[in-house]
C-alpha cells in the first residue's frame, strides 16, 4: 500500500489549518496513525460489517463511508456524532435499487473528509484484487489482537440479528471467504470467551452463528455499547435506556 504523497499531505495540512472548528483540527491533525481509542474499536466493527474505506487515489487520503438502511438512522446519527470531528458535511438519503427484485430502497449515509489516519485502516482492511482490478475487503490478519466488546457490539449492531424461537445471534458476513470467517469467529471465542462458530449459510457463503447459551454472556459484554434502538438484535424488545456517551470519552 503506498503512503501518501507529500503534495497531498500538504494540501491536508492547509485545509486542516483553515478550519474554524479547532476540535476538528485538532483530531484530524494529532491521530496519525490511529484514531482515538473508542473510535478505533467503532470502525473495526463497522468496517467488519457495512462500512467502508475509499481511496480514489493510491497517494492520496482515504475516508469512511457508512450506509445503512433507512430504518437505522438513530443507529447512524450515532456513528456521525462519534465521527463528527472528521466530517465535512451532514448526513444525506440515498435511493439504491435492488436490480433483482427492481424495488428502491432509502439509505442513509455519512462520509468523512478525506484524512490520512483512514489511509491506514483502508491498509488493514483492504488488498488488490489482480484479476477483478479493485480492492477488496478482507478481515485483518491480526483481527484476534483487534477484538474487543466494542468491535463485537458494532458488528451485531451492522450485521447481526436474533433468530427467533432458536435465539441464535446470526453475523450475515458473506462477503468474506469461508478462511476469513473461521478466523472472525476464532478471534471472538478466543478473545471474548464467547463460542461462536463459521457455518454455512448459502451460495458458499458463511455466517457466524453464536448459541442461545452464549447469550448472558454476550450481553454482559456488549450490551452496555449497543444502542438503544439496536437492542433488539439481542432480543431486548422495548429497551428503554439513553446511550452513556460519558462513558465512552477518550482521555486525549
Amino acid at each position: 500500500m503506498k503512503k501518501m504523497s507529500e503534495y497531498s499531505l500538504k494540501r491536508f495540512a492547509n485545509r486542516c489549518l483553515k478550519l474554524e472548528c479547532k476540535v476538528a483540527q485538532y483530531y484530524r491533525l494529532f491521530f496519525k496513525d490511529l484514531l482515538p481509542s473508542h473510535l478505533h474499536q467503532v470502525i473495526i466493527g463497522l468496517l467488519l460489517s457495512d462500512g467502508s474505506i475509499e481511496r480514489p487515489s493510491k497517494t492520496g487520503a482515504a475516508r469512511l463511508c457508512a450506509t445503512l438502511g433507512f430504518i437505522t438512522l438513530p443507529y447512524l446519527m450515532h456513528l456521525y456524532n462519534l465521527f463528527e470531528p472528521y466530517t465535512d458535511s451532514g448526513i444525506t438519503v440515498v435511493q439504491v435499487k435492488n436490480n433483482s427484485t427492481n424495488k428502491v430502497y432509502d439509505t442513509v449515509r455519512f462520509k468523512t473528509a478525506m484524512i490520512p489516519v483512514f489511509v491506514n485502516y483502508h491498509s488493514m482492511f483492504y488488498t488488490w484484487d489482480k484479476d477483478k482490478k479493485r480492492y477488496v475487503k478482507i478481515v485483518p490478519l491480526d483481527i484476534e489482537n483487534l477484538m474487543t466488546p466494542v468491535v463485537l457490539a458494532h458488528l451485531i449492531m451492522g450485521d447481526g440479528n436474533l433468530k427467533k424461537g432458536d435465539n441464535i445471534i446470526r453475523i450475515y458476513t458473506n462477503s468474506f471467504t469461508k478462511t476469513e470467517v473461521e478466523k472472525l469467529a476464532s478471534a471472538i471465542t478466543v478473545k471474548l470467551g464467547i463460542v461462536a462458530k463459521a457455518t454455512y449459510d448459502r451460495n458458499g457463503q458463511f455466517m457466524i452463528s453464536i448459541s442461545k447459551s452464549q447469550i448472558n454472556k454476550v450481553m454482559f459484554l456488549i450490551g452496555p455499547h449497543m444502542h438503544p434502538s439496536m437492542l433488539y438484535k439481542l432480543g431486548i424488545v422495548n429497551g428503554k435506556r439513553e446511550f452513556e456517551y460519558s462513558s465512552i470519552l477518550d482521555e486525549i
